[in-house]
């Protein structure tokens, strides 16, 4: 490489160099800049010095120092119990943005349960007092308004009946062409407590299909089961909205935190910030 080029190659470290400097804070640039850059100049110059290594080094210790003046400077500007406040007022933000997901969110949820509750209610308090859930079928049939109902894209509500082991004895809805069941500790609950709300996914490991299911036990001489249920796919894309805002308020509201503790911090400020050596 002959001279032009080594020096044209110098003139554009030191240019790129002195950009750097540019992203320290501006008492420790306005100090140390000029120092830094002929440190640099004399470094270059230095033929004993292989410039790779020289460059590598240069990287690492701009690097490492831009942190600790920068951290320094946050340190000596922002005061302990300004930066305390700023952290309390970021959990109180915290706390009302998993507030105002959480309430919404609940309130939706257990929303989605209607009409299911009345339809469950009533099929099994008519099967409580007739000949059992062999007339399930029946009953279930006289439900619907449509026809079968396709639990996979249908948003209607429906119903089935199941006997004392779980099986299906009637419906007005179909998955895939069967009638599915949900797990068998649903209705291991239910014979416990007479009742269990559950969020039923049909096709299992899946959440494109998710189900808010109302269980009652149906008693008596031919004791069993009745399932009301209807897709939350609804529900769920209003729940992801919430969620959404909830986000969004909680971001806004974190900035104008920093915003204000910036502003604040810089603003009362009553004496110079000492500029630390260089490290």
């Amino acid at each position: 490489m002959n001279n032009l080029s080594v020096k044209h190659s110098t003139g554009r470290i030191e240019q790129l160099y002195a950009l750097a400097l540019h992203l320290y804070p501006a008492p420790f640039h306005a100090a140390y800049a000029a120092p830094m850059q002929q440190a640099l100049r004399d470094a270059l110059a230095d033929r004993t010095l292989a410039r790779r290594s020289l460059m590598t080094t240069t990287l690492r210790d701009l690097a490492t120092s831009l942190f600790k003046e920068h951290l320094a400077m946050f340190r000596t500007t922002y005061r302990p119990a300004l930066l305390f406040n700023a952290f309390i007022l970021a959990g109180i933000a915290t706390g009302i943005a998993l507030a105002l997901y959480a309430i919404p969110q609940q309130i939706l949820r257990n929303g989605a349960n209607d009409p299911q509750i009345q339809m469950a209610t009533d099929l099994a308090a008519r099967l409580d007092g007739g000949p059992g859930v062999a007339d399930g079928l029946l009953q279930a049939q006289l439900s619907a308004n449509s026809g079968v109902i396709d639990m996979a894209r249908s948003l209607s509500p429906f119903l089935i009946v199941y006997d004392d082991q779980g099986n299906p004895l009637g419906s007005n809805a179909q998955l895939n062409g069967a009638t599915p069941a949900p797990p068998r500790g649903v209705f291991d609950y239910v014979r416990s407590h007479g009742e269990e709300r559950v969020t039923w996914e049909p096709i299992r490991a899946s959440h494109t299909l998710r189900i808010a299911a109302v269980v009652e036990r149906v008693k008596g001489p031919h004791p069993g089961f009745v399932l009301a249920g209807r897709s939350m796919r609804e529900v769920e894309a209003r729940i992801e909205q919430v969620r959404q805002m909830a986000g969004l308020t909680w971001l806004g509201m974190l900035a104008l935190i920093a915003i204000g503790t910036l502003v604040y911090g810089r603003l009362t400020r009553t004496s110079p910030t000492p500029i630390p050596a260089p490290h």
